[in-house]
């Protein structure tokens, strides 16, 4: 029930965006995809979904990895999870938006994390086709290297992580499981 709600009222901020967006003769092209990206997230998400961020962010600024770590550590803290589990997520969404603003030449790029009680799940979509790599290399960087650890770390953070590359762009996801026993706060 709750997801529905959240996808009405998501629909409903979505077409006032737009409708002012058209009447003030400013451009709206990420709510479309925002709406579609968190219908898929809903639609096809893990069941008993209670709560739901998302963000669009600016694809050329490399500033959007910073807001994407707090806005994610500010829903895991709102949402009282555990500590450890906040801070996986809190790093593995500055790796993750880090690489989509590296790796693609997006215009926006869209963070959503859902959760459930024994999950949480962060996804970060760009629109772009991507030119680097959506796997970490199999030996990873030289110890010289300043980059390059991002799916490395994502691996080790997430209890699963994958990718899914569709006509609009790719989702990079990440799945940390919560543990009810060390909460934030």
């Amino acid at each position: 029930m709750l997801a529905t709600q959240l996808t009405d009222a998501l629909r409903d901020a979505l077409l006032i965006a737009q409708c002012r967006g058209a009447r003030l003769g400013g451009a709206t092209s990420g709510a479309p995809q925002l709406y579609e990206d968190i219908h898929d997230l809903l639609a096809h998400g893990p069941v008993g979904l209670h709560a739901l961020a998302a963000l669009s962010l600016p694809g050329a600024d490399l500033a959007s990895a910073g807001v994407a770590r707090r806005c994610v550590r500010s829903m895991a803290e709102l949402q009282d999870l555990p500590c450890d589990a906040a801070d996986d997520l809190e790093t593995i969404t500055g790796e993750l938006v880090a690489n989509a603003l590296e790796h693609s030449d997006s215009r926006t790029i869209t963070v959503a994390l859902t959760l459930t009680a024994e999950t949480a799940t962060v996804s970060v979509t760009d629109e772009g086709e991507g030119h680097g790599p959506v796997v970490p290399a199999p030996t990873g960087p030289s110890p010289e290297e300043e980059r390059g650890r991002g799916l490395l770390i994502t691996d080790v953070l997430a209890a699963r992580w994958g990718r899914r590359r569709t006509n609009k762009g790719l989702t990079v996801w990440a799945e940390v499981v919560t543990d009810a026993s060390d909460r934030v706060g």
